[in-house]
């Protein structure tokens, strides 16, 4: 421990630019994990409400409609098949626009159709579902957004791509940084690992103090990363409304648990690093 504190104490300079480096990539890794997670699960309660919304031609009798919905019902890939009737369509209608009751009330007749809202298993077999539904002599338009549908299943995927680059970015810089670290700190100490291995030292009696800074440095790069990490889930919300204003945002971030995964990440790869160079320094003489 005393040959620990040395080392520390001799390579001050060494050890804050670590300290840095290592903070860096525990902020960007962290970050990145929450407002990734909270645009995923934010994406996903905007695709929910992807519906493909269908019209009947008028004039159909009950029997026509319900026919109709049944052979909906059956499509592979439908999920749900809500109908609205012509009275529950005048009444959301109003409810919208309650300028134009007088103008439906004239009428003497509701000129609103059957209409009815699916929902889907998979947002990507829309347009497949839309085109399938078109082709019913009951229907008279079909209402998706094959376009919103693909914006959403492309964010998606690059959320994925996004938070498995930072990953991999990060554990390379880990194991890059604390091997060069590594590195220069047995480099300083060269002739007193000479020493120690004439005097009869063991392999974990001289490098153990390496590993154990490695250690240290990771436990003070991941105390201040706490703080700052903790701002950016407070910030998180309004970034994820930003970037899609129509989605709920959902929160279920464990803050706890991110920092423990992430401390033990930021230990295990750095170690990595570390056991690298000390293992070209294992036949100094």
């Amino acid at each position: 421990m005393r040959h620990t504190l040395l080392v520390l104490k001799e390579t001050k300079k060494i050890a804050i630019v670590t300290i840095i480096s290592l903070l860096v990539g525990m902020v960007a890794l962290g970050s990145t994990y929450i407002i990734g997670k909270k645009l995923f699960q934010s994406s996903l309660t905007l695709k929910e409400k992807v519906r493909i919304v269908v019209f009947f031609k008028q004039n159909l009798n009950g029997a026509d409609v319900e026919s109709t919905i049944s052979t909906i019902n059956a499509i592979d890939g439908v999920k749900s098949v809500t109908l609205t009737t012509p009275d529950q369509a005048k009444e959301e209608f109003i409810k919208i626009f309650p300028q134009y009751q007088g103008i439906l009330t004239s009428l003497g007749k509701n000129p609103l159709p059957y209409s009815a809202t699916v929902e889907l298993n998979d947002i990507s077999l829309g347009k497949r579902i839309t085109d399938i539904i078109k082709d019913l002599q009951t229907v008279d338009v079909v209402v998706f957004s094959q376009d919103t549908a693909n914006k959403i299943n492309n964010l998606i995927n690059v959320i994925y791509l996004i938070f498995t680059s930072v990953m991999l970015a990060v554990l390379v810089e880990f194991i890059f940084t604390v091997q060069n670290t590594t590195t220069l700190l047995l480099d300083y100490r060269r002739n007193d690992i000479r020493v120690l291995k004439l005097i009869g030292a063991d392999a974990v009696f001289t490098f153990l103090p390496f590993l154990l800074i490695v250690v240290f440095l990771n436990l003070v790069a991941w105390g201040i990363s706490y703080y700052l990490i903790e701002k950016v889930n407070e910030l998180s919300s309004g970034i994820v409304q930003g970037i899609i204003p129509y989605a709920t945002i959902s929160g279920n971030i464990n803050f706890n648990m991110l920092l423990f995964v992430l401390l033990i990440f930021s230990i295990v790869s750095s170690l990595i690093g570390s056991i690298i160079s000390i293992l070209r320094f294992r036949n100094v003489k």
